[in-house]
């Protein structure tokens, strides 16, 4: 009688598969919340853009207006002053701004890079559990194929007994005629 060659029952192995199907269920999830969080930051990100270009567009339209005053009337120190603060001002808000733009695309590249190692396990999630489920198909069959077996093998043990059975109750009957009283 064939023994199954994986020493593994059915039950394990359904157990198995569903572990597997369990990280691979945990693995999408991750994926698509690191997915999510792409999103997210490209959506900071393009905010911030615009709120440098918007920022840069007043800028310059500040810039012009005091050129334009310049160049129409004589300034006053005092607003020459105010007007060199202002652009100042505006100069350091922008750097402001351009540094978050660059802290948003690292955020943007750090996300990008875990999604892309989330995607991998997520391969190797679902790699694995195609693994197990191929190993329960084998034991299954395996397991059908020696309980058949068994079945076939008692069928065989049953039919000789039979035929064991019927020769010995022949022979008695044979025996019982010749045999003298």
């Amino acid at each position: 009688m064939a023994q199954p060659s994986l020493r593994l029952s059915p039950q394990a192995a359904e157990q198995l598969m569903t572990l597997r199907q369990r990280r691979a269920a945990e693995a999408r999830q991750l994926l698509s919340a690191a997915t999510l969080q792409v999103d997210q930051r490209l959506a900071l990100l393009n905010h911030a853009s615009q709120i440098l270009s918007d920022h840069q567009t007043h800028q310059l339209q500040v810039q012009t207006k005091i050129a334009a005053r310049a160049q129409n009337a004589p300034v006053s120190a005092v607003l020459m002053r105010r007007d060199h603060e202002h652009i100042e001002e505006l100069a350091r808000h922008e750097k402001r701004l351009e540094d978050g733009i660059t802290q948003a695309e690292r955020d943007v590249e750090k996300s990008r890079q875990l999604a892309a190692v989330t995607r991998r396990l997520l391969m190797q999630y679902e790699q694995r559990e195609k693994q197990a489920r191929d190993l329960l198909e084998r034991v299954l069959t395996e397991h059908r194929t020696a309980q058949e077996q068994r079945e076939e093998q008692d069928i065989a043990e049953l039919a000789m007994m039979r035929q064991s059975s019927g020769r010995l109750t022949r022979q008695r009957s044979t025996t019982s005629r010749f045999s003298l009283p």
